[in-house]
């Protein structure tokens, strides 16, 4: 067989191979979906030393050298074009009571957390990690996973993700030093039964 039919043969065994494929399955239609997902801002409220809300029973770890929290959520906007925030402030759209114990690394705590977004209700336990004077002195970005449960019927379960700015400002919507995004971006995913 010469070199161009064997160039021919392949080219055509790849096309069959290609075409052979499976072809990716269209997006699911709406309300087809098994998963909801929410974006949403946290601010935080008040801090407190742990109360007995905090309790060992309740969160799975002992509160002595943690906080108590209480925050509202806040709904948000994004540019369509590329998914910048624009707007970290539209409405108050539920709240969060956590609670947070110390773990043998300073940078990790452990958090149980209830709350409410929207009509939904869940709890969660997780950790979050810091990490501190960064980018600038006074600024403490965080990372929490929470995993969720006791959610409403229909639900199988859940993940929360934070993204946090902590300031010296341990409170309110305004960071010192000034022009962060106080505390928090949350990331829900609820996935449902099929």
């Amino acid at each position: 067989m010469n070199r161009a039919c064997a160039l021919i043969l392949g080219g055509l065994s790849l096309v069959v191979s290609i075409d052979a494929l499976p072809q990716a399955q269209p997006k699911s239609a709406a309300g087809k979906s098994v998963e909801d997902i929410y974006i949403a801002r946290t601010v935080r409220e008040s801090r407190d030393f742990p109360t007995a809300f905090c309790a060992e029973a309740r969160t799975g770890f002992p509160a002595g050298g943690g906080a108590e929290d209480k925050f509202t959520f806040r709904s948000t906007a994004t540019r369509a074009s590329d998914g910048l925030l624009t707007n970290s402030n539209v409405k108050e759209i539920g709240t969060l009571h956590g609670c947070y114990g110390p773990t043998a690394d300073a940078l990790v705590w452990k958090m149980y957390a209830e709350g409410a977004l929207g009509t939904i209700t869940f709890k969660g336990r997780g950790e979050c990690v810091q990490k501190s004077n960064y980018p600038e002195p006074g600024m403490t970005p965080t990372r929490c996973f929470i995993e969720l449960y006791d959610l409403p019927n229909g639900y199988v379960g859940g993940m929360a993700t934070a993204n946090n700015m902590n300031s010296y400002t341990t409170t309110g919507e305004f960071s010192t030093p000034t022009g962060y995004t106080q505390v928090g971006i949350f990331t829900f995913r609820l996935w449902k039964r099929r």
